[in-house]
């Protein structure tokens, strides 16, 4: 076999190694966490879930279904699709970083109310006082 045969299939094999893009990847799994967001239990299916994140990123579901499909083999990915599942996994990203900040608010001054409304001790003031039976040596 010549050199330059060899180096040739290595450059083809390495092809095939190297066969999944980043984008394709990151698109998938952007598709994945808007199908959990729309998937709705029992007797809904994953693909019906899939098809709804893809219209509410603003894709088509053929798109989406190659994407879900091909993601391992794709070269690369449609760049207005890749933009689109970014923008809305982002918009999602945000939604619960806003429900988690609301709760979080919410949960504190829950606890501040509690700890005004029982008007919490020191520790050992009960101590400091004197028992009813003792008299006072003054």
């Amino acid at each position: 076999m010549s050199d330059t045969r060899r180096v040739k299939s290595d450059l083809e094999r390495g092809s095939k190694v190297m066969g999944t893009s980043l984008a394709a990847m990151e698109a998938f799994n952007l598709l994945n966490a808007g199908t959990r967001k729309h998937y709705r239990g029992g007797g809904d299916t994953p693909t019906a879930a899939r098809d709804r994140a893809a219209k509410e990123a603003g894709i088509t579901p053929a798109q989406a279904e190659r994407v879900w499909k091909r993601w391992k083999t794709m070269a690369s990915v449609d760049g207005d699709v890749y933009r689109r599942l970014r923008n809305r996994y982002g918009y999602l990203c945000s939604w619960i970083e806003k429900a988690a900040d609301a709760m979080e608010r919410e949960t504190r001054e829950i606890e501040e109310t509690n700890a005004n409304f029982h008007g919490y001790s020191p520790v050992g003031e009960s101590m400091a006082r004197p028992s009813q039976g003792e008299k006072s040596s003054s």
